[in-house]
């Protein structure tokens, strides 16, 4: 019965290994998968592409982070319900306060039906 290794273990035994060790256990592993060593395209080997322009492409996908294999979580910008809930409380005492202020200044009806008046017929 294999025991159970955490990932950090795994990590520091594979470090551990020499070249050969670990490229005879990568092909291992591959065989036990069905997977054939090689570029995946008939008719080229491993050996038929440029080493330059291949570590050229490493060094380019490296500066760009959505290239990289590690996933990672973009968050949506949503806006709080913190500063939601204070633009609903603003928006509430400006116009409360305008009310306020129209009643406080034309305190009458006849006054403020002659205003509503005026503004609509307004030239």
């Amino acid at each position: 019965m294999a025991t159970k290794e955490s990932r950090e273990e795994r990590k520091e035994r594979f470090k551990a290994m020499s070249s050969a060790q670990r490229k005879k256990l990568i092909r291992a592993k591959m065989k036990a998968e069905g997977l054939q060593e090689g570029s995946g395209v008939t008719g080229k080997d491993l050996s038929s592409y440029n080493r330059d322009e291949v570590w050229d492409l490493i060094q380019v996908t490296s500066y760009f982070p959505e290239m990289q294999t590690k996933p990672k979580t973009i968050q949506e910008k949503v806006p709080s319900q913190k500063k939601s809930f204070i633009a609903w409380i603003l928006i509430t005492t400006a116009l409360t306060g305008g009310m306020v202020f129209y009643y406080q200044e034309y305190p009458s009806p006849e006054t403020r039906r002659e205003l509503s008046v005026d503004g609509i017929f307004a030239d």
